[in-house]
Formats: structure tokens, sequence, C-alpha cells
């Protein structure tokens, strides 16, 4: 019975009674041979064509190596290194000078693609083709290098001490960060507590300071405490409390006096003509107590002579009327504006008393 050879490593299998005397010189070749399986290291240079690893029976050949290292060019993706397809585990590097992927593969079956730079792990099962011997980890996987991938989906908890992504990434589960200071401004992930910081900082309408604000709709309502510095274009403050209608407060210094007061005088928010007749006199000085302004109006009458009724606010002589005698009896009055606070006063030379004194409060 003749020698056989084994499938995948090539082999010599003797057969019983057979190469008497050479048993020696066979058993040291099938031995370098198994060396060569385990050990061996074949650098293949490709030349822009798929490659052919030799496959020889009992003697030295590329394919039972262990590493194959492709170098030369490939001219383009797609190009094979053809293996047997026999069971075999291989340990490919792409050193290829021209930057394309490499495939490792039978003539026929599944292949496996290795880009240029990576050293891959493959078999073959020997029956339907080529396929990655490294696909997962069954503990911690750590890597003391720069992590390169193409695409990642992380089922568990993934930890970095530094990881770069230069692609779009797409999270989908609810992903934590530290929060940096709400001062920083630099261009780091903002987490849900980095952006309740931010917005805290606005604080209240009543804590900012800010100039040319514009508010181009809605409307401002509250209680409000503003001070309107130079509110060259407050037109149209239809909400301002306590300032209805405040249209074109060219330059209000002061508009916070507006604050707190319910009645601005002189009609404008309600105020009424009372007679007090009864209780004021000529020559008498009065005080405008109310927190704005009030309207007076007097009138006397005038029976002979040269008469005159005078009115005064704060000792300025304001308004006044005077009545030359003409052989008939006359009725004369004046009308003036009272600040708050300030005083006012008739005043006349003649007269038979107070004939109408009525004031708008």
């Amino acid at each position: 019975m003749a020698s056989s050879y084994s499938p995948s490593l090539k082999i010599q299998l003797m057969a019983n009674g057979e190469d008497s005397g050479t048993w020696g010189t066979i058993t040291n070749t099938n031995w370098n041979l198994m060396e060569q399986a385990v050990t061996g290291v074949d650098t293949i240079v490709m030349a822009n064509a798929n490659y052919t690893l030799t496959n020889l029976n009992g003697v030295s050949d590329e394919a039972r190596n262990i590493v194959i290292i492709a170098t030369g060019t490939t001219g383009g993706d797609g190009k094979q290194i053809i293996a047997p397809l026999v069971p075999k585990f291989y340990i490919v590097y792409n050193n290829t000078s021209d930057g394309y992927a490499v495939n490792i593969g039978a003539s026929t079956g599944s292949v496996i693609t290795i880009p240029n730079g990576v050293t891959a792990q493959v078999y073959c099962d020997g029956s339907t083709g080529f396929y990655s011997a490294q696909t997962g980890s069954a503990g911690n996987f750590v890597v003391n290098g720069t992590l390169t991938a193409t695409g990642i989906a992380d089922a568990g908890s993934l930890s970095a001490g530094s990881l770069a992504v230069s692609g779009a990434t797409t999270l989908s589960g609810v992903s934590k960060a530290p929060t940096v200071s709400s001062s920083d401004n630099s261009t780091n992930i903002a987490t849900t507590a980095f952006v309740q910081s931010k917005v805290g900082t606005l604080g209240t309408m009543s804590t900012q300071n800010a100039n040319n604000v514009n508010i181009t709709g809605g409307s401002i309502t509250g209680s409000y405490g503003l001070t309107a510095a130079n509110a060259t274009n407050a037109v149209n403050a239809t909400n301002a409390t306590n300032a209805t209608n405040a249209t074109n407060a060219t330059t209000a210094s002061n508009a916070n006096a507006f604050q707190g007061k319910t009645k601005l005088g002189l009609g404008i928010t309600g105020e009424q003509w009372n007679n007090v007749t009864g209780s004021r006199s000529f020559n008498q000085t009065y005080t405008n107590g109310y927190s704005y302004p009030i309207m007076v109006s007097a009138s006397t009458n005038y029976m002979g002579g040269s008469q005159q009724l005078l009115g005064y606010v704060n000792g300025m002589l304001v308004n006044f009327w005077k009545w030359q005698f003409n052989g008939a009896g006359a009725v004369g009055g004046v009308s003036m504006i009272v600040p708050p606070g300030a005083s006012y006063s008739c005043n006349t030379d003649g007269g038979v008393g107070v004939q109408n004194w009525v004031e708008l409060y």
C-alpha cells in the first residue's frame, strides 16, 4: 500500500511495510513541515493581481505557513490571496504599499477582507470558505495603542480613557459625561447639568443689565421695577404698570417715578372737580398734599374801584385777573395747576370774598 498525504498540511502518511530504511528521513521531513505549519512566516509579493499560495505534498510550500505577509502592490481593492479550501488557521498581514485592502480565501466560497496595514486572524472551515477568527472577547479587552474602528456597536458599557471619534456618532441609550464649568466655552459635550447651569445664570428680568434689548413680540406682564435710563424707543408701552399708554417716552430718565402710583392727576386717571368754596379764603396759602398735580379755579365779585385777583404757586405769579370799575359789578377768576407738594394761594386787594372755589383732584 502506497503512502498518502494529510489533507490540510500535506504531511506524508507512510503505509505499513513501506519506506524501509528511509523512515528516519521521512519522519524528520514531516516534523519540519509541522514546524512550518506552527511557526512558519512567509512573505509573498503581489503584483497587481491575485496571488495563489503554493500547496505541495510532503515538501515546504507557502500555504502551510501560519503567518502570511502580503507585500508588493495590489492595483486596487478586491485582489485576493488564494489558499486551499482545507481546514487551516492563518495570521495575515496586509503590508502592500499602495494602500488597498486584500482578500484571503479559496477559489470558491466566502472570503475575508483585510484593510491595508491590518493584521487579521482567519480560518478556513474546509467546505464553505474563510471566516474571521476574532469577532469577540470572552472577558475584558484592553487596547494599549490606538483603536481604529470603522463601526462600533456596543451592547454593554464602553469605558475609554481617551476616545477620539472622527465620524458621526449615534448614541441610542442614555449617555453620561462629566459636567464642565459653566464658564467653560470650549468644545465640550454639553450635559443636562451643564445646560441647566448655563440657563440658571440668566436669572430673571429683575437682575438683568443689558443695552439695546429689542422685544419683537408678546407682552410684558407682572410687576415691573424698571428704570428706563434713556428709553428713547419706549413706544407704545401699553403694559408699563401705572404708566398707561406711555408712548414715545423719550429720555424717560426717571420713568420709575410712576411705579406704585395709582393716580396721575388732572383727570387722567379719574380725578373729579370738587367744590371747596367753604374751606378756602383769599390771601391764604394752601399746600397740594396729593402725590399728583391738581388744578385750582377760584372767582370773586367786584363792585367798584380798580381791583385784581392773583394766583400764586410756590410764590410765583402764574395767573391773574384785573378789573377796572366802570359803574357796574363784575365777576372774575383765575385757574392754575399745582404740582405735588407745592403751595398755592389766590390773593386779592378787594372784592366781596370767594364767589366760587373748585379743585380737580
